[in-house]
This record gives structure tokens, C-alpha cells and sequence, in this order.
């Protein structure tokens, strides 16, 4: 079955996954092409997968690019009836931290001392709230009489069903109808209709439970595979790359790993930065070593010393030097464990496979018995008890934080193609990724990172120019023209698809020369008068007006969108009751008056950022930040992008407020607000509360204020880590007095020429920005730099910097954050100096 159903997939175009889970243990799933990495190679065990003593069908996961997915699904249905086909459904149950958010929202309590407490329990899948509550912090807490309460009711509805959910990918296929196998039900919100029994009955009744999983990489994959086709080599196979290619790893060691599956994050990146990758076996176990019980067990330090030399790679049995060579001794996947068991102490695949299952969900009873056994396994070849205890103790310890091998080794091969085309095919893969984010970045959304912006901006860093949106040479999704990308129709708000392939099919019969034209050849049914402003609004039509500057261009275009729009479909109405123009559909109006035309005032640089920010999701041909860029990286202990779950210090941002939201607290009727900051790298939610919203944020909390925001991290969802992230504030301040607080020292830079009558202005200058800030005069000189130090203190604000400017030129200053080195200053330069 699951042969046919991929084979009909590689038939039909739809790519599909290397393989998932423990299925890519299997030989047999290898040979059959159901996978596509090597079992042996990479010593995977196929009784992960299937073995003498499991009672249930195993899961046949597979994974399948996104944008073909529902087209193998529907293969399915079908292929062996509706009526055979079923999703499955899902429970939600109340975990630790998420009961004790429940269960304070419900009592009314003050989000952040509900966060503060959700803190206190520990991250992981096996964590109780009765165990959490030893701790002394949580002790201490609970004196509070309605913490108390809050968690003594939390205790009595821990693990309970929350919700009932419709498996994400998890299909039942069976061979009579579904019901007679299953009770069914149909969704409180959708029609679709799922089992009632969960994935982990389903396999115990002997049906054949598959996930189809949709994989956004997938697509990305098969996309720069067909531009390198198309550019570069007719006959590239991403199968048949190499697998130690020098760049791949090059890139990876420096940690350039941006938009690479598995390896894109900044946790990830900071660990590749320390591992540095030389072989394809350090990928695989870098994504089983990404995982909160690894990096708290002390797994992941060890296995970064060990690899670099700075820690002895031991094996306390000879047995396992061959087991675990390959991870320097440290035990970092399941099928290690299996596998010690299995040579040391005599395990049957089966019980080897049961003794993983026992470590991982951490059952003492189980663990206890299986000791004994193991312990005496291992006599019989030649261990002594004392150090069968230990390599068992070992294996309780890492083994319940052990990855799935077959997994590992599966999604690794995807990281280490996607970074094969990184490091080898840039534009090729990056123009991939950027249409890939089309739809799924969002425009506007207050808690979601816009990840295009991102990938634009590493597209950049590359070497890669980013070419603006185009109504005569953009496509429907983004392209390559002339070794650099062209920005695609669909990622500009308001145009869907038709209205896309609409433009794109007349512009390649003929390309448009001005906003009349465009209306009469396009479909307006399609192209509506919103998606025409917004594509004027992006900067997509800035060369209907060519020799004009794009602020007078757009200005111009956005007042003639009335007029253009209802007289062409005026024309096609009148057509369509007969009355066609004497010389056809879509003649020119009379030229505007130039008079009237230049009365039209250009837009200002803040409107047209606003613009693009508004249609695009972000600003293309600039930023308002870029002009305070200096005291941002003066201020901010942190930007945006660089934050992560591990953060536990309070941070301090700065950036722009670019949404804000009033509130009004259910309990007090106090007001506060939720902000959306925005920095160079990204934005985040910050939560004004009304306490903090008291000390006089109401002037600072508007949207277009330049602020420094400290406070606490704190990420969405019931583990940390897996929501998007957002700041408690503590303190909100403005830009400029913030800068002035936290910069070590204004850098002034001057050659030797500069003169009696410029440096009187600049001390003139200074003294009328007096503040905290230390100010310093770098001077060119025939013997080097010479350093200054300035008797005047100065505050730091965007007039200073303007008329600093004026006087020594563009470029003639620099902060220094206030953790930059000391410097020497062998001089002042003050009122005594001359």
C-alpha cells in the first residue's frame, strides 16, 4: 500500500521525504524505495521499527512536499474507497504548566505571577505538577494563599482531556469501511469526520495507521533543483550529491545555516558555531542533541569537549567502543541503547526494544526488573556486576533523553541537501525559500515573525541583490533574472493568484507603459482596485512613470487609481451591453494637465516606508530605524532575533513602536497595553501591564516612538520555547535618553585638517546637548590616530548626530555600546584647549 501510494507520487511530480521515524530502520522500505537512506550504512536497526515481540502495526510515516500532499490523499480515498478512509482524532490534555495557566486564567489571577509560577515547573514530557511542587521556590510560592489555592485545584485536573483536535496528518486506511472498525465522529467546527479512537488505539485493533505529512522543505528542495536545471546542470540529482562536499561543511562550521531544515534557528546555529560539523554523522547527531534533555543532562557539553579534544573519550566496556565511536562515547540516540543491551548483556531485539521504551517514558518498576536481567547478561560475558550497575545507570540516565536514530539520520540527509544547495547553489536556493514564505509569512500579525524579512536580509548578507516587485518582469512567485531575484506578485498583499497570472500573462504579450494601459489589459475581476493600490504601494509600478523619483511616482499613481479603475470598467460594462467605443475598448483619456499632474505632492519618506511596510510586511527600500541604527546597537543588551528560551537574565530592547493595543484589566479596570516593537532583525509582542503602564507610558507607548523597552522573556505555549516570544516590560524609555544612559562614549572622527572656526562649532554644538554621555574626538595625523577626550558630556539624540554632520561630514560618528572596550585617551580636547 505504501509503496503504490509513493510510487504514484514520484509519478505525478510530488516530491517525497528520505524517510521518518523509525520506519527508516527498515531494509526492505530502503530497497522498495519508500526510503532513501541507507539502513546499513548508517547502522539502523530495523527492530526500532518491527519486531517479534510488538503486539500493535507499526507507523508508517511519511513525509511529502507540501504543495502535493492533498493530491496522494486524494490518490488514496480514491484508490480504496471514501468510505475506508479516516483521519484520526486527538486529545489535548492539561499538562503541568498549561493547567496552571488554565486554571489562573480561570481565577482571575495577574498573568504575570501565573507566568511566574508556570517558570518554576520544569521543562520536559514526563514533568508532574506534585513533583514540581517540591522545589523550595515553588514552596515559597505557595504561601501566597491564592497560589496556594491555585495549585492545589491545578493538582486535581492535572492530565485531564482539555480538547479534541483532528490529527494533523495521522489517516486510517482499512480494508472495509472504517466504522466497522472504529466509532466515528465529525468535528465541532469542521465537517471532517475522524475516528474516536486516538493513533495509539488504532494500531492495537491491526489497522494500518499512516501519516501524511506535508513538508514545506520538500517543495523548497525541488524548486532550486529545477532552477539549477534550468541555469545551470540539465541533469543535477540532489540524491546523488556528495556527502563530505567542503563547502557544505565550510558554511556550516561558521554557522551560516539560516533557512537550512533542522539547523535555522539561533539555538541551533549557536550549537553548530560549537560543534562545528565535519561529517555528515555530527548532523544527525546535532538534531537528537537540540532537545531540552540532552542540553540539561549535561549530554551536550560532553559530546562538544569530547568531539574537540578538550575532554577524553572513554568507553567503560570494550564492547562499546564500537557502538559508540561514532558519538564519542557519549549515548545520544535509542538505538544505541538497544544496541548495548543487545551485545553486552545477550537482550533479544525485542527485549532490547522494550528496555527503550522503558527509558523513555521512565517506568521504575519496569526499569528495576530489566536490571536485574542486564546485570545478569553482562556476567555471562565477563562484566562484573559493579560495572554492569554502571554502564546501566549510564544508560537510565541518557537513554530516557535518547533520540530516534532512524529519524535522525532521515532528516539529517534533508538538512545536509538543503545546506549542499546553500553553500553551492545561493541564488538558486534562497529564491526557492523566499516563494516558499509566500502565505505563510504574515503581513501584519502582531505575534508572528515574518520570516521573509529574514530571508531577504540573509539574501543580502550573501552577496545576493533583492530586485523590487515589478508589474513588467515579476512573476507570480519570485524569480531569478540576471543572476539576482526578482521580488514575486504573490507576496504583495491583496494579490491573489488570478490576479497575478492575470499581470504576468499580459505583460509577457506586451509590457505595460502606464496605469490606463494596465487597467485595460488586465482582469479587473481579478486585479480589483485594492490589489492595483497595493501593487503601487509596493513599488510595483514605480516604472509606469519612468525618470520620476519612486515617492512622486507612487504619489501620483495612487491618485489616478479612482479614475483608471472605474473608466476601464466602465468600457467593459458598456461592452457588455453592446455599446463598444467607436475605437475599441481601452482607447487612452485625454493626458492629465501637467499642471494638475505636478500639483500632486511626492509622498514623504515616512509614507512610503509605511506603504510598504502595509502591502509587504515589512520595508524594502529603506527603514526608519536606519537613521537611529548607532543608538539601537548602543542601547539593546539584545536584538530580537537573538533571542532564545535559555535567556533567563532580564533584556533590554530598542526599536520602534509599530502597533499598539488597549487594554483594560478584567479584575482592577486598570488600562494597559500590548505593543509591538520592532528592531533591524525582527519585532516581538511587549506586554505593558497596568502597573508598569502607570509610570507614564501612555506618551511613550504610541506607534512611531523610538523606545528602549527592559523587562522579562516569556515565550507563548505550555513549554518554554514553543510559542512565539514576548517581553513583560519593566521599564519603558525613549530612545534618545536611553542612548545616552547606556553608551559608553560618542565617537567623533575628524582628520587633521580640520579647522580653528569647525572645532569652535562643534564645541558650540555639544554644549547644547548637554547629558551623560561621554564624548571622544578621533583625529587623523601624519603618526596615526590620535584620541581626544572631550570635557563637554552630551545626550544622545537624532538633532545632535544631524548637526555633528553638518560640520565633519557624513559618517563622522560612531557609539560604542556600554560594553565595548576601554581605549586609551592620551589627550583632551576641552574648553582650555586651543
Amino acid at each position: 500500500i505504501v509503496w503504490d501510494f509513493i510510487k504514484h507520487a514520484r509519478s505525478i511530480g510530488v516530491p517525497v521525504g528520505p524517510g521518518r521515524g523509525s520506519g527508516a530502520g527498515a531494509i526492505v522500505a530502503y530497497a522498495l524505495r519508500i526510503t532513501n537512506a541507507d539502513p546499513l550504512e548508517h547502522r539502523l536497526l530495523f527492530e526500532r521499527f518491527l519486531n517479534p515481540d510488538r503486539k500493535s502495526m507499526p507507523d508508517l510515516d511519511i513525509d511529502f512536499a507540501d504543495t502535493g500532499r492533498d493530491r496522494v490523499i486524494a490518490y488514496v480515498r480514491e484508490k480504496y474507497g471514501k468510505e475506508c478512509v479516516a483521519q484520526i482524532i486527538t486529545f489535548g490534555s492539561l499538562g503541568a504548566k498549561l493547567v496552571v495557566r488554565d486554571v489562573g486564567r480561570v481565577l482571575e489571577m495577574p498573568l504575570p505571577q501565573v507566568d511566574e509560577i508556570a517558570k518554576k515547573i520544569p521543562v520536559g514530557p514526563n514533568v508532574h505538577l506534585h513533583e514540581a511542587m517540591q522545589s523550595p521556590e515553588m514552596q515559597e510560592l505557595a504561601r501566597d494563599p491564592q497560589v496556594k489555592r491555585l495549585l492545589e485545584l491545578s493538582l486535581k485536573l492535572e492530565g485531564l482531556k482539555r480538547h479534541t483536535g483532528v490529527h494533523a496528518a495521522g489517516t486510517l486506511i482499512t480494508k472495509e469501511p472504517v466504522v466497522r472498525y472504529t466509532p466515528l465522529a465529525k468535528g465541532a467546527k469542521s465537517d471532517v469526520v475522524t475516528t474516536q479512537y486516538d493513533g495509539d488505539v488504532c494500531p492495537k485493533l491491526g489497522l494500518l495507521k499512516v501519516d501524511f505529512l506535508g513538508l514545506r522543505t520538500l517543495s523548497i528542495i525541488d524548486d532550486a533543483v529545477r532552477f539549477v536545471r534550468k541555469r545551470r546542470i540539465p541533469g543535477f540529482d540532489i540524491d546523488a550529491i556528495p556527502m563530505d562536499d567542503p563547502a557544505t561543511f565550510e558554511m556550516l562550521r561558521t554557522a551560516k545555516a539560516l533557512a537550512v531544515f533542522q539547523l535555522d534557528s539561533q539555538g541551533m546555529r549557536d550549537l553548530l558555531f560549537r560543534i562545528k560539523p565535519t561529517v555528515f554523522d555530527d548532523i544527525v547527531s546535532l538534531i537528537a542533541l537540540f532537545r531540552p534533555g540532552p542540553m540539561q543532562s549535561g549530554m551536550l557539553d560532553m559530546f562538544v569537549d569530547r568531539k574537540h579534544g578538550r575532554e577524553e573519550v572513554k568507553y567503560d566496556h570494550p564492547l562499546l567502543e564500537a557502538i559508540l565511536k561514532d558519538t564519542y562515547g557519549c549515548m545520544v540516540f535509542q538505538e544505541q541503547v538497544m544496541e548495548i543491551s543487545k551485545k553486552l548483556a545477550g537482550f533479544t531485539p525485542g527485549e532490547a526494544d522494550g528496555l527503550r521504551k522503558a527509558m523513555g517514558k521512565k517506568i521504575a518498576e519496569d526499569l528495576e526488573k530489566m536490571r536485574d536481567k542486564f546485570v545478569k547478561g553482562a556476567a555471562a560475558n565477563k562484566t562484573n556486576p559493579k560495572l554492569a550497575n554502571k554502564i546501566y545507570d549510564m544508560m537510565v540516565k541518557f537513554g530516557g533523553y535518547g533520540f530516534n536514530k532512524s529519524h535522525s539520520v532521515a532528516y539529517g540527509l534533508v538538512a545536509y541537501q538543503t545546506a549542499y544547495l546553500k553553500a553551492n547553489f545561493p541564488i538558486e536556493f534562497m529564491t526557492a525559500v523566499l516563494s516558499s514564505e509566500i502565505g505563510h509569512s504574515s503581513i501584519g500579525a502582531e505575534d508572528k515573525e515574518n520570516k521573509l524579512v529574514t530571508y531577504l536580509d540573509e539574501s543580502r548578507r550573501m552577496g545576493i541583490k533583492v530586485l523590487p516587485p515589478d508589474v513588467n518582469r515579476s512573476e507570480s512567485r519570485f524569480d531569478i533574472q540576471n543572476d539576482e531575484i526578482r521580488f514575486g506578485l504573490l507576496a504583495i498583499k491583496n494579490v491573489g493568484s488570478g490576479a497575478a497570472e492575470s499581470i504576468v500573462k499580459s505583460a509577457r504579450e506586451k509590457p505595460f507603459v502606464s496605469l490606463d494601459d494596465f487597467c485595460a489589459r488586465v482582469d479587473l475581476h481579478a486585479v480589483n482596485k485594492k490589489a492595483v493600490e497595493s501593487l503601487i504601494k509596493a513599488g510595483a509600478m514605480d516604472g509606469l512613470r519612468p525618470g520620476e523619483p519612486p515617492a512622486a511616482a507612487r504619489a501620483r499613481l495612487i491618485s489616478g487609481v479612482e479614475h483608471a479603475v472605474g473608466r476601464q470598467q466602465k468600457v467593459r460594462a458598456d461592452l457588455d451591453k453592446g455599446q463598444g467605443l467607436l475605437f475599441g475598448a481601452g482607447a487612452a483619456d485625454p493626458p492629465v494637465p501637467s499642471g494638475a499632474d505636478a500639483a500632486i505632492k511626492p509622498l514623504s519618506e515616512h509614507d512610503t516606508l509605511a506603504f510598504e511596510r502595509e502591502v509587504l510586511g515589512f520595508y524594502f527600500s529603506g527603514h526608519p530605524l536606519l537613521s537611529v541604527k548607532a543608538q539601537l546597537k548602543a542601547v539593546a543588551t539584545h536584538e530580537v532575533g537573538q533571542l532564545l528560551p535559555s535567556i533567563t537574565t532580564p533584556v533590554r530592547l530598542a526599536g520602534m513602536i509599530s502597533r499598539v493595543r488597549k487594554m483594560v484589566s478584567k479584575k482592577t479596570g486598570e488600562p494597559w497595553v500590548i505593543c509591538t516593537l520592532e528592531d533591524l532583525s525582527g519585532e516581538i509582542t511587549l506586554l505593558c501591564f497596568p502597573k508598569t503602564y502607570a509610570t507614564g507610558l501612555s506618551h511613550l507607548a504610541k506607534v512611531g516612538a523610538f523606545v528602549a523597552a527592559t523587562g522579562r522573556l516569556s515565550f507563548k505555549g505550555e513549554d518554554a520555547g514553543s510559542g512565539a516570544p514576548e517581553i513583560i516590560v519593566d521599564e519603558m524609555t525613549p530612545l534618545d535618553s536611553s542612548a545616552s544612559r547606556h553608551a559608553k562614549r560618542l565617537r567623533l572622527k575628524c582628520d587633521a585638517t580640520l579647522g580653528t572656526e569647525k572645532l569652535e562649532l562643534l564645541r558650540e554644538t555639544l554644549e547644547k546637548h548637554v547629558g551623560p554621555c561621554p564624548v571622544v574626538l578621533e583625529q587623523e595625523t601624519p603618526d596615526g590616530l590620535a584620541m581626544l577626550e572631550v570635557d563637554q558630556r552630551v545626550n544622545l539624540n537624532q538633532s545632535l548626530l544631524e548637526a555633528i554632520e553638518a560640520i565633519l561630514g557624513e559618517r563622522s560618528w560612531g557609539i560604542d555600546p556600554s560594553g565595548a572596550p576601554a581605549t586609551a585617551v592620551p589627550r583632551r580636547f576641552g574648553k582650555s584647549s586651543s
